[in-house]
């Protein structure tokens, strides 16, 4: 039985902010939580989005989950039910997604297995993409390029960039960095919903001249599959979207309404490990790519998917310093992620990074 559910929240200034699409972030706030049982405890965390995610889950997630049976499948729909007349996707969503990961991890440990191996998956490498640069306010062009070349010389064969509102700047970058990139490395876009219609999204994309693109990601709201759509089908580019989605009903859209060649997913945001799995399901019979979206600890334990990750190491990069926040986790190499052989997900939160004394 689930003796205690636990959170704790910590934010991380950045040296910078950061520009992508609509939003502003100064900084980079994350919400952890921990599933107690039999002296074993399970783990999770997430970006808040300024949201007040532990709250969330101490009110409408943990009371339904609490002196529950050790089931991670029954436990997600006795949650999803129980707050369910409060909302069904967005924050709730999210929260919900926090307990079912800490659940799987929980499941895993107590088992003495991995996630992947209770996810019928294997430990093999997962190809990995790393986000490579943010052109932030007052960069040149010639000091994001050198940023994104000396990671993606690392051996990296696909890098991330967000987009810039500037497209002269785009033009100029993208330029150089198609004469600058080595070869076999492709380059994918970010445009984190920027652009409101898809009128807006083909004038800038042609004004970025002939982009060479892995894809374009998430230029519109995932919801508008029309808009995409016609993206994909004017541009020639290849489309990717799913960033923050809490409805795999949404994703599902994308796919059938031709919004999208790759389905982006977020695991906690779309409400955990378990409707990921179906999702991830749906997709494989469908040939559809999955690239999943940051939270390496928990993506690299899917099966058929792609890892993202930031730049990781002893010092935090300036873009997500969520590195910095965990011990253990997959290892990365030569452009591919390898899941942990240990129990659970395999990985911990760094001394003094969660004060769970403080949770409700």
């Amino acid at each position: 039985m689930i003796r205690r559910v636990g959170t704790a929240t910590t934010a991380l200034p950045l040296p910078a902010p950061l520009q992508l699409g609509a939003m502003t972030v100064t900084r980079r706030e994350f919400a952890a939580v921990q599933v107690e049982e039999g002296g074993e405890t399970g783990v999770a965390y997430g970006l808040t989005r300024e949201a007040p995610m532990a709250e969330i889950v101490d009110r409408l997630i943990a009371p339904h989950v609490t002196d529950g049976a050790l089931d991670p499948g029954e436990l997600w729909e006795r949650a999803f039910r129980g707050s369910a007349i409060v909302g069904r996707v967005g924050l709730v969503r999210r929260a919900l997604g926090l307990v079912d990961v800490a659940l799987w991890d929980l499941r895993a440990r107590l088992d003495g297995v991995p996630v992947w191996r209770l996810l019928g998956s294997d430990g093999g490498p997962r190809p990995a993409m790393l986000v490579a640069a943010y052109p932030t306010p007052g960069r040149t062009v010639e000091s994001v390029v050198e940023e994104v070349v000396v990671q993606a010389r690392a051996g990296w064969p696909q890098v991330k960039i967000s987009r810039s509102p500037d497209p002269a700047f785009m033009r100029a970058l993208l330029a150089e960095l198609d004469r600058e990139l080595p070869d076999g490395c492709g380059l994918v876009v970010d445009v984190g919903f920027g652009w409101r219609d898809a009128d807006e999204a083909i004038a800038e994309v042609a004004a970025w001249g002939s982009p060479r693109l892995d894809w374009l990601e998430d230029p519109l709201l995932p919801e508008d599959v029309a808009g995409c759509a016609r993206i994909r089908r004017e541009t020639g580019l290849t489309i990717a979207v799913g960033d923050e989605v809490t409805d795999p009903a949404v994703l599902q859209a994308l796919a059938e309404g031709g919004g999208i060649d790759v389905a982006r997913l977020d695991v906690v945001a779309l409400g955990g490990i378990t409707p990921a799995r179906a999702f991830l399901a749906w997709a494989a019979d469908r040939g559809l790519p999955v690239s999943c979206h940051i939270g390496p600890e928990v993506s690299a334990h899917l099966p058929g998917v792609q890892v993202e990750t930031f730049a990781r190491g002893p010092e935090p990069n300036p873009y997500d310093p969520s590195p910095t926040l965990v011990t253990g986790g997959p290892e990365f190499a030569g452009g591919w992620a390898t899941p942990p052989r240990g129990p659970g997900l395999g990985f911990g939160f760094a001394p003094g990074t969660f004060d769970f004394g403080r949770s409700a």
